[in-house]
């Protein structure tokens, strides 16, 4: 949520002051604002984003090199902070849904779930793959987002308890 993003000032607001940081929010104003500042007034109508967000065409792409993959070694590394913009996508076509009822947009935003998820699964077949290797884990760990770096080590952390468990002490 601090991520900056480029925004366009479309109505007069003012200046506004955060954390030490002054934001003139005058209309024709273009500027960079933390993430979550950018919601915020594209919420009450004050700014748009200037940033091309993430489509259901960079979705596809990913979904197609990502189920493409049979091994670790050949997995893509994600766009930077893929799931994030993923998910913000998703609500911003359940938050048009709601506005006005919309079929195509509906089949968008569950065709853009559906490749989400087989993203995820594939993306954590070879994850689990990865942990019975210590060269795959090395080879894949540059390839992985930071969700994902965290979900490899916690889960390669327990499966190592696991075992010192299950074998015995000499």
């Amino acid at each position: 949520m601090l991520k900056p993003v480029r925004i366009m000032v479309v109505k007069d607001y003012g200046n506004v002051h955060i954390d030490g940081t002054e934001y003139p929010l005058h209309k024709g104003v273009e500027l960079e604002v933390p993430l979550w500042l950018a919601e915020l007034l594209v919420s009450r109508g004050v700014a748009n984003v200037v940033e091309t967000p993430l489509s259901i065409e960079d979705i596809a792409r990913v979904h197609f090199a990502t189920v493409s993959a049979r091994t670790p070694a050949e997995l893509e590394p994600l766009p930077r902070n893929f799931y994030q913009e993923a998910k913000r996508f998703i609500k911003q076509l359940d938050e048009e849904i709601r506005r006005e009822f919309n079929a195509a947009l509906l089949e968008e935003k569950q065709k853009a779930i559906q490749y989400l998820l087989e993203i995820i699964d594939r993306r954590l077949t070879l994850i689990m793959q990865s942990i019975r290797s210590p060269t795959t884990i090395a080879e894949i760990s540059s390839k992985l987002s930071q969700e994902e770096s965290t979900l490899l080590e916690e889960i390669r952390d327990d499966v190592e308890k696991w075992k010192r468990t299950l074998t015995p002490r000499s």
